[in-house]
């Protein structure tokens, strides 16, 4: 049965849907990627990297996680780390930032479906605005990364040569303020632990990765306080919930690590608290580390494994469930146990669909956790333990980068779980799966009684 062009039309405008569009875009940016790097000039060693390794570092790159097969500072050429920095980039800001960028520069008018898969990628609720927001968020992204630039080369300078020292500026910049844990300052493969003494690398890393992971609508919203003189209630749940993370986040590995002679047990006072913050901080989908992660307590593991899976904000370069979606489940919690028939917020009520939403974005990361936990015990055997496996899974699902040390020495199918794990989390648990089940909103015609199932 042959199709006419208007059918087949249709047909297109039918499935491609505005999550279908940034799915399948990031999916061709990761092929695009992948080729790019099995490319013989992109290693020091022509054929030492594998398709299934090439495919896992594009994912890594895209999704702006910072796990790695293969050692970035060693292993790569510079044409190689340029690709995993141009990956970074585009996956940080967004595939359909990018692209309507570029409509935008060209003045080429932006099609309704496309303003709709802009704002599924900007984790938008209307249209409103989405054209200045984009231009917005490439002005943003350069201003803070030069910024980034210069005091990170400034600081680089005290250790390596200038040239080095501006790429090294340059490339952990991005990577900081996309949330991207690739690093190429250790040929030993040990992040920043080289550098846990000098505050000003930390801290400026630690300014970009914040900036980079409480969203680009509450960045352009506080900038513009002085003009509205109030805060959305969106940007006041970002900046509490990340403060409060923060705050708790490095009390804890604070307390938990304060004795531990591994990792801060023999700092001073000033630098144990500047790595706990920095643990804190990068645990929120940044993936820079400045502790070895293996020598920290077990309830160090657990509290990274924690701030992980909570992750960042809606529409930010960080993955995780993000903070509105926890602060959303807690607020109902509280609500129900103080019998409140009603959530309200700074006089704001949470509707229905935004719980439901939050409540299906925690069971959808929860049952992707199980499954692939279950799927790496299968694929690795005995070679790993179940808590190292976790905080591998946990890693890569919320894209932080942060590893036990495991990640090169996995075989090719977990390889291949972590990346999808990958790359469902930067698309998000909620709009993959939504992907696969009908778009359209469907009324019921009748109306049913209630349940009357005991919870």
């Amino acid at each position: 049965m042959k199709l006419s062009l208007p059918k087949l039309k249709k047909a297109f405008r039918s499935f491609a849907t505005p999550i279908r569009l940034v799915m399948f875009g990031f999916l061709a940016i990761i092929l695009t990627g992948t080729v790019l790097l099995l490319m013989p000039f992109a290693t020091n060693y022509p054929g030492s990297l594998s398709f299934t390794d090439a495919l896992f570092t594009a994912t890594s790159a895209t999704c702006v996680t910072g796990l790695s097969v293969a050692n970035l500072t060693t292993e790569f050429t510079v044409y190689g780390q340029i690709v995993v920095l141009l990956l970074s980039q585009i996956g940080g800001i967004g595939f359909m930032t990018v692209t309507s960028s570029v409509y935008i520069l060209i003045r080429h008018r932006i099609s309704l479906r496309k303003r709709l898969a802009m704002r599924e990628d900007l984790s938008q609720e209307g249209f409103a605005g989405l054209k200045i927001l984009t231009l917005n968020i490439v002005k943003f992204t350069f201003v803070i990364e030069l910024a980034g630039a210069v005091l990170l080369s400034v600081a680089f300078s005290r250790y390596f040569s200038a040239g080095k020292a501006v790429w090294y500026g340059v490339f952990h910049s991005v990577m900081a303020f996309c949330n991207s844990g690739f690093d190429i300052i250790s040929p030993e493969n040990t992040s920043f632990v080289a550098y846990n003494s000098d505050p000003f690398i930390l801290l400026v890393l630690a300014f970009l990765i914040i900036l980079g992971g409480i969203g680009f609508m509450v960045i352009a919203d506080v900038l513009s306080l002085r003009k509205k003189k109030r805060l959305r209630l969106h940007s006041k749940v970002v900046l509490s919930v990340t403060a409060v993370l923060l705050f708790l986040g490095t009390l804890g590995f604070l307390i938990a690590e304060y004795n531990n002679p591994l990792t801060i047990g023999n700092m001073n006072f000033g630098d144990k608290l500047l790595n706990s913050f920095f643990q804190s901080v990068t645990a929120r989908t940044a993936g820079f580390a400045s502790l070895d992660q293996n020598s920290m307590t077990g309830f160090s593991h657990s509290l990274t494994i924690a701030l992980m899976f909570i992750g960042a904000c809606p529409g930010s370069t960080g993955g995780g469930i993000k903070t509105t979606t926890l602060f959303v489940l807690l607020a109902t919690v509280f609500a129900t146990l103080r019998k409140k028939n009603e959530i309200v917020i700074d006089m704001h009520s949470i509707g229905r669909e935004t719980l439901s939403k939050a409540a299906t974005t925690l069971v959808l990361a929860l049952s992707v956790a199980v499954l692939s936990l279950m799927g790496l015990e299968i694929a690795c055997g005995n070679a790993f333990s179940g808590d190292v496996l976790l905080f591998e899974q946990v890693s890569a699902y919320a894209t932080v980068g942060l590893s036990r040390g495991i990640t090169m020495s996995l075989n090719n199918a977990a390889k291949l779980i972590l990346t999808l794990n990958m790359y469902i989390g930067r698309i998000g648990s909620f709009g993959f799966f939504m992907a696969f089940v009908a778009a359209e909103k469907i009324q019921p015609k009748v109306k049913y009684p209630e349940s009357g199932i005991v919870l």
